[in-house]
């Protein structure tokens, strides 16, 4: 990439957008039925387990608005980066408190920042958007979720995928799970 179009990257930084939804017991049933736990609607006030805020907010575009990635076309709310590949680079939270079925919630996405680097890969493209979720009338936020992007090259035909890391060992608790596509394709329906 250039400076030029690094620069005309780097004007996206502080744009934002809204999005609103309602913490509904359907989609908190389907995700326990997906990790295998009883699929009960839970009443309102059931508070939502961590990360289940992904349930919601999401996405609603037309068949024409979607681009070969199956994410929206770029240039709307997140830059028009000019590299094929998009993958999530990680997320960081701050969980303030918890939402609950019955909540209206609304989410604020700003970019903070748009970063270009060079990898073994080729030229990188990182950009971060802030999430601020909140429920009913609150003033402050519930959730501040950072999600990072990465834009990159294709993959070369000849590339070799890395061999993943080894998890962690030292939780409190363990539970293996290999999850199978039947399992990936019921989670990704739902977030």
């Amino acid at each position: 990439m250039t400076a030029i179009a690094s620069a005309d990257l780097a004007r996206w930084i502080g744009k934002t957008e809204t999005v609103t939804d309602s913490v509904t017991a359907t989609p908190y049933a389907a995700l326990s039925a997906t990790l295998d736990r009883a699929p009960e609607r839970p009443p309102v006030g059931t508070a939502l387990p961590p990360l289940w805020h992904w349930l919601y907010f999401l996405p609603l575009y037309r068949q024409s608005e979607v681009g070969p990635d199956g994410h929206a076309k770029r240039g709307g709310f997140l830059p028009p980066v000019p590299l094929p590949r998009r993958m999530w680079a990680g997320s960081q939270f701050e969980f303030n408190r918890p939402l609950h079925v019955g909540d209206r919630i609304s989410r604020v996405s700003t970019i903070a920042d748009v970063t270009e680097k060079s990898g073994r890969s080729g030229p990188l493209v990182f950009v971060k958007v802030r999430h601020e979720i909140r429920a009913n009338d609150d003033t402050s936020p519930a959730i501040i979720e950072f999600h990072d992007i990465v834009y990159r090259e294709a993959p070369k035909p000849d590339e070799a995928t890395p061999p993943p890391k080894a998890a962690r060992s030292q939780g409190s608790w363990l539970r293996h799970w290999v999850p199978d596509d039947v399992l990936l394709f019921r989670y990704s329906a739902l977030t």
